[in-house]
C-alpha cells in the first residue's frame, strides 16, 4: 500500500505520496518515481498558475469553469478552486486508480464544493467538453503535445490555455530529432536555446490551435528550472495574422542572428554558413499588462515564494517590449577571448547609444536590444 503524508501549498492541505520514499541517489526527489505525480518543486509555477488565472477571471467576469485533466494529486486543480475568485467548477481528473483515490481524499479534506474528480482517459474528457471550458491547464510530466488538439476543442473563447513542458532538453536543441517529431520544428543549441524552446512551443501550439479556426496568443511566458510555462489566450479568427509573426531563426557562431519567414540560412557576413531553427513563434512572448497585473495579484499575495516570483515577474515586464533573441554577455566574450564587461555597463552603453537595452528572466547575464551586431561588438572591445 502507497504510504503518504500531508504537506501544505498555498490555501490548500494535500495528502501526496510520501517524499522520502523517491529520491535520487544525490537525495533530490524525482517525481517520475512515485506511483502518482506530485513535485513539490513546482510550487512556483503553481502559484503563478493561481495568479494568472485571477487576473483571466476579472478580466471575463468570472463564472470559469477549468479543467485541470493530468491532475496527479490535485495540487493545481485544488488551488484553483480555493484560491482564485470568480470559479464555478473545476474538473480534476486522472486515469491512475491510486491518484483518482487521493483526488477524491484532497477534494474532501478541503472540503471544496466547486470540484468534479473523474476518472478518464485525459483525451476523451476534453473531446468530451468541447467549449466547455474557459480554462484548460496541461501539466503533463514530458511534453504537453499530445493533448493540444483535445484542450483547444475543449476551450471556450475567450479562453484561456495553461500548459507546462518539462521535456526543455528536446526543445532546446539536445534532441533534434524528437523536437521534430513532437513540435514539427528544428531547434539549436545556442546559448540562447531556452528562448527558441519556448518559441518553437508556442508556435506548435498555435498552428494545432489555428486547425480548429482558434488563434492563441502569449499572455506570459517564463523558464524556470527545468519547465517552460506558457498562458495563451484563445479567440475565435485571426488565425491567419497571427501566423504570419511565425518563421526561423538565422544563426551564425560568431553570434549574429536574424529571423526570416523562410526557412533559408545563406552565408552569414562574417562568410560562415547559417544555422536554421524553427518553425517559430517570433511575436512577443508577453503581454505587459497581463504581466503586470499578475506581478499586482503575487505581491498582494501570502505565497511563500511571493519574492522570488515576483522578482522574475518584475524581469518579464520589462523585456516584453524587447526583441526577439537575447544575448548573453558571458558567451559574447568568450567569442573574443575577452573578460565580459559588467551587464549594467553594457546597459548603459547600449541606451546612450540610443538603443533599447533590456534584462531578460532567462539568464542572468543575457540583455535584449536592437541595437545592430557591430554596435554591441564595440563595447566588448572596450
Amino acid at each position: 500500500m502507497m504510504k503518504t503524508e500531508r504537506v501544505r501549498e498555498g490555501k490548500v492541505e494535500l495528502e501526496v505520496p510520501e517524499l522520502s520514499g523517491f529520491r535520487a541517489p544525490s537525495g533530490d526527489f524525482v517525481p517520475s518515481l512515485a506511483p502518482v505525480f506530485y513535485n513539490p518543486h513546482m510550487e512556483l509555477g503553481r502559484d503563478l498558475g493561481v495568479a494568472a488565472v485571477s487576473v483571466f477571471s476579472r478580466r471575463v467576469g468570472g463564472n470559469l469553469r477549468i479543467c485541470d485533466p493530468l491532475a496527479g494529486v490535485g495540487a493545481r486543480g485544488l488551488r484553483y478552486a480555493a484560491e482564485v475568485e470568480g470559479v464555478r467548477e473545476v474538473v480534476v481528473n486522472d486515469v491512475s486508480e491510486e491518484a483518482h483515490s487521493l483526488l477524491r481524499r484532497n477534494v474532501s479534506l478541503n472540503s471544496l464544493s466547486n470540484v468534479v474528480v473523474c476518472r478518464e482517459e485525459a483525451h476523451l474528457l476534453l473531446w468530451g467538453n468541447r467549449r466547455g471550458f474557459q480554462v484548460v491547464d496541461l501539466d503533463p510530466f514530458g511534453s504537453p503535445s499530445p493533448f493540444l488538439e483535445a484542450s483547444c476543442v475543449s476551450l471556450s473563447a475567450p479562453g484561456l490555455l495553461a500548459l507546462t513542458a518539462t521535456d526543455t532538453a528536446c526543445l532546446a536543441g539536445t534532441y533534434p530529432t524528437a523536437c521534430f517529431r513532437k513540435y514539427g520544428a528544428l531547434p539549436l543549441r545556442t546559448e540562447y536555446s531556452h528562448e527558441l524552446g519556448l518559441r518553437i512551443l508556442i508556435g506548435h501550439c498555435q498552428r494545432v490551435a489555428g486547425v480548429h479556426g482558434l488563434s492563441l496568443t502569449p499572455l506570459l511566458s517564463h523558464s524556470t528550472r527545468h519547465y517552460f510555462r506558457v498562458y495563451l489566450l484563445a479567440r475565435r479568427g485571426g488565425v491567419n495574422s497571427l501566423l504570419r509573426e511565425q518563421g526561423y531563426l538565422l544563426a551564425c557562431g560568431c553570434g549574429r542572428r536574424s529571423s526570416s519567414r523562410r526557412p533559408e540560412g545563406g552565408v552569414c557576413e562574417c562568410g560562415r554558413r547559417r544555422e536554421v531553427a524553427g518553425p517559430m513563434w517570433l511575436g512577443r512572448l508577453w503581454e505587459r499588462e497581463f504581466v503586470e497585473e499578475t506581478l499586482r495579484q503575487v505581491e498582494a499575495s501570502d505565497f511563500r515564494l511571493r519574492s522570488t516570483e515576483a522578482r522574475m515577474l518584475r524581469l518579464c515586464a520589462e523585456e516584453a517590449e524587447g526583441p526577439p533573441f537575447f544575448y548573453d554577455s558571458h558567451s559574447l566574450a568568450r567569442r573574443k577571448a575577452l573578460s565580459p564587461p559588467r551587464l549594467e555597463r553594457i546597459l548603459e552603453g547600449l541606451r546612450k547609444g540610443g538603443y533599447l537595452a533590456l534584462r531578460t528572466h532567462f539568464s542572468p547575464t543575457g540583455f535584449r536590444t536592437d541595437a545592430p551586431f557591430e554596435e554591441i561588438e564595440k563595447l566588448f572591445r572596450g
